[in-house]
């Protein structure tokens, strides 16, 4: 198998996965979301509705913002002080006003970019039989409506202090995505062996330590909507590589 840009219709193109794998069914089904299930990026666009809220130290908290999602592109990203400073950042706001701008949010910045070419994809994995899980760097309150709009139960993601006090207690960004997939599987009753019947679909080459994990216990990489470095990665590979977005402009 080639890693080629796949722009076959969506039947037809999970018509050609069944068929690579037949005779055993996909048990899990891993979605990384930002460039992946929707053409935008969520954390981004999350982070600027509180910005554009936050008043005081509005212009260098944005500026550390900008700085992060560089790092982010480049591959060298501190997760740590990333969250350190989402979590900062959340704790500025009461509940309440957190809430009523997390529906605005929604409606304005994510509900027209949900899909239905990334939404079938879903869907159809989960008639399937597979598992379908969320697997995403962000943290739970911003990205948890979200899974919910693809209609997606389990959820892999960053975990801030349930009272939003500033702190956060678990990471999901790069090899830690590892880890809690893993973790996930077990928790299932199944084991690292279940990675053979599971695909992992990602955007960036920052998700390449769960790509390759998935990869090399049998499973499928799908390097989707990717970014060039995980373009040219998944090319050597003959990982597949898949297009959902081709008509809409990626962030």
């Amino acid at each position: 198998w080639r890693g080629i840009s796949i722009t076959l219709p969506l039947d037809q193109r999970m018509a050609r996965t069944q068929s690579r794998y037949k005779g055993r069914s996909v048990k899990y089904a891993f979605f990384d979301l930002d460039g992946t299930l929707i053409p935008v990026d969520s954390s981004i666009l999350w982070a600027e509705t509180l910005l554009s809220h936050v008043g005081k130290d509005e212009k260098q908290l944005r500026a550390e913002r900008i700085q992060y999602d560089v790092d982010y592109k480049n591959g060298c990203l501190d997760i740590n002080k990333f969250e350190d400073f989402e979590m900062k950042l959340l704790a500025r706001f009461p509940r309440r006003e957190l809430d009523e701008l997390r529906v605005q949010y929604l409606k304005r910045d994510i509900m027209p970019h949900v899909l239905p070419i990334a939404v079938d994809l879903v869907k159809k994995y989960r008639e399937a039989g597979a598992r379908v899980v969320m697997i995403t760097a962000s943290y739970r309150y911003a990205v948890e409506p979200i899974a919910e709009l693809f209609g997606i139960r389990d959820l892999i993601c960053a975990e801030p202090d349930g009272e939003f006090t500033g702190r956060w207690i678990s990471e999901n960004f790069a090899a830690q995505k590892v880890v809690n997939a893993e973790r996930f599987i077990q928790k299932c009753g199944g084991s690292t062996a279940d990675l053979k019947e599971s695909a992992f679909f990602s955007d960036s080459m920052n998700d390449f330590p769960l790509l390759d994990h998935v990869a090399r216990h049998g499973g499928k990489a799908v390097a989707t909507n990717p970014d060039d470095r995980l373009r040219s990665t998944a090319q050597e590979r003959h990982w597949e590589i898949l297009e959902l977005f081709s008509e809409h402009k990626l962030f």
